[in-house]
């Protein structure tokens, strides 16, 4: 009996021990899985904490990368509106000359057309001239002077025929000028001289047998045909 009896605590022993030992298990299981899912789980947000940071320091450096970007924008942008304010003084300065350019032009246009209207005024002188040159040399090749030479008669009365050969002359004053008439004035009344509108230099007619001269100043009498 004794002997079942301490059979039977031993085996409470025994058996108690064993609860012990499986609780003891069990604690240190329970402790080191919640440990280890502790672990997990810090070491997770350890590792979010940390990407976080890279993200951080990347968006950072974007940031700065940004910031160096606008400022080398704004400084071209600055440049680029010095060089505009440049060209816009070009511009201006251009267009100043542009309006010279049209003044000057519009000066040059009335002056060509000034120039016109004198041409066409010496056009038309030169017509004349040359209509009052193509007279005077059809009444040149009508006066053919005759191969004798030319007489000067001093101031004075004349008679044709007596005092000179009738025929056709020429008459020109020797110097200064006067009156030359014949025949009282009825068939010549003119002002020999040289130098005036007002005189003549020189005069043809036909002094016939009788004439009478009457003149004031020298004249050459020149025969011609």
């Amino acid at each position: 009996m004794k002997w079942e009896l301490s059979m039977f605590k031993k085996k409470w022993i025994y058996l108690s021990l064993i609860a012990l030992v499986l609780v003891a298990i069990s604690a240190l299981s329970a402790h080191a899985i919640g440990y280890n899912k502790a672990s997990v789980l810090l070491k997770d947000k350890k590792v979010v904490a940390e990407e976080i940071d890279g993200e951080i320091n990347e968006w950072k450096k974007e940031l700065e990368s940004i910031e160096e970007n606008v400022e080398a924008m704004e400084e071209e942008e600055s440049s680029k509106q010095a060089e505009l304010d440049g060209l816009q003084i070009q511009v201006d300065e251009a267009s100043e000359m542009i309006n010279q350019k049209d003044a000057i032009q519009k000066e040059v246009d009335e002056l060509s057309t000034q120039v016109n209207a004198k041409k066409d005024e010496l056009k038309k002188l030169s017509g004349e001239i040359a209509n009052k040159q193509n007279t005077l040399d059809t009444l040149n090749k009508g006066i053919l002077i005759k191969k004798k030479e030319p007489r000067t008669l001093v101031a004075g009365v004349f008679i044709a025929g007596k005092d000179i050969a009738p025929g056709r002359y020429k008459v020109e004053p020797v110097n200064g000028f006067g009156n030359y008439f014949v025949n009282g004035g009825s068939k010549v009344n003119i002002i020999l001289g040289r130098g005036d509108d007002l005189f003549l230099p020189e005069y043809v007619f036909e002094l016939d047998e009788g004439d009478e001269i009457e003149a004031t100043l020298s004249v050459k009498y020149t025969l011609v045909e």
